[in-house]
């Protein structure tokens, strides 16, 4: 925990804080307040480190910071900043203030930040809150490489655009940004994705699979007469969604099967492309 709390409360704002004031006013947290409240959380867990570590650490965490209280502005409309007081909240912060501290640039601290913000929705249920909570644990843990694995791999397998009358440009459309963020970077070895496995975000059994065309045929059954007939179509009219099919087929994707924790931080991810992704939706 970040010492001792108490509470108080101003005319027009509600107080909380971490060894000292942090103030949440009704307009939510300035930077000053994210920035020294990660900052007591690092002192607090890396109080002997040298002098230049400690620096390296500081610019880190500040990162992380500013990157927070984006990413907490954006979402205002719908997070709740009292929620910051709770100790399972403070507790999730302190994971990912720790992991901005040790990975630095080799952590993704926007993707950090968004997690943070989502787990202070409003309306979340138990069951997405601590999914959440555990995702900020994990991702310190994840390369860039391994994030946009799982970012494909649950665009493929469990996405489907929902508009009326759906063609193949419309697939174009969706698969197109997907395949430009995450194409080139998502290719893992089988260590790399036993990997995953041992981490928990993930289950992986080289012996099974499923045709990555025939899930996406069966999410678009309207588009062609069977799986084959679609696999030529889509790869006329919706090249990109085509290649991420060829890449999906020919690595070991389909041996992989997301959990609650590789999906949120898949949605996460995804989420910087479409927009904030409802996490309630695929987690309840």
């Amino acid at each position: 925990m970040i010492g001792d709390m108490k509470q108080e409360t101003g005319e027009n704002s509600d107080a909380y804080q971490a060894k000292r004031d942090i103030n949440i006013t009704h307009q939510g947290m300035d930077y000053q307040n994210v920035k020294q409240l990660c900052l007591d959380l690092i002192h607090d867990n890396f109080p002997k480190l040298q002098e230049e570590a400690m620096k390296q650490v500081n610019e880190n965490v500040m990162a992380l910071a500013g990157e927070l209280k984006t990413e907490i502005s954006k979402k205002q409309g719908v997070t709740d900043p009292e929620k910051l007081a709770q100790p399972d909240v403070q507790a999730a912060l302190n994971e990912a203030v720790q992991g901005a501290a040790k990975k630095g640039k080799k952590a993704d601290l926007n993707l950090l930040a968004s997690l943070v913000a989502s787990r202070i929705d409003r309306g979340n249920s138990d069951l997405l809150d601590i999914t959440i909570e555990e995702a900020i644990r994990l991702t310190p843990k994840l390369t860039r490489e391994h994030i946009n694995f799982l970012s494909v791999k649950h665009f493929v397998s469990s996405m489907t655009i929902q508009v009326p009358n759906v063609a193949f440009g419309n697939l174009e459309q969706f698969a197109a940004p997907v395949l430009a963020a995450f194409g080139r970077n998502c290719v893992l070895s089988v260590p790399n994705i036993q990997y995953l496995a041992g981490v928990g975000v993930l289950d992986f059994n080289p012996m099974f699979g499923h045709d990555a065309y025939d899930i996406q045929f069966k999410g678009y059954p309207s588009l062609a007469e069977n799986t084959q007939e679609f696999k030529e179509k889509v790869k006329i009219q919706a090249p990109s969604l085509s290649k991420l099919l060829e890449l999906y087929e020919k690595e070991k994707f389909s041996s992989a099967n997301l959990n609650s924790f590789g999906q949120v931080i898949a949605l996460t991810n995804l989420g910087r492309i479409f927009g904030n992704i409802n996490l309630k939706i695929w987690i309840n």
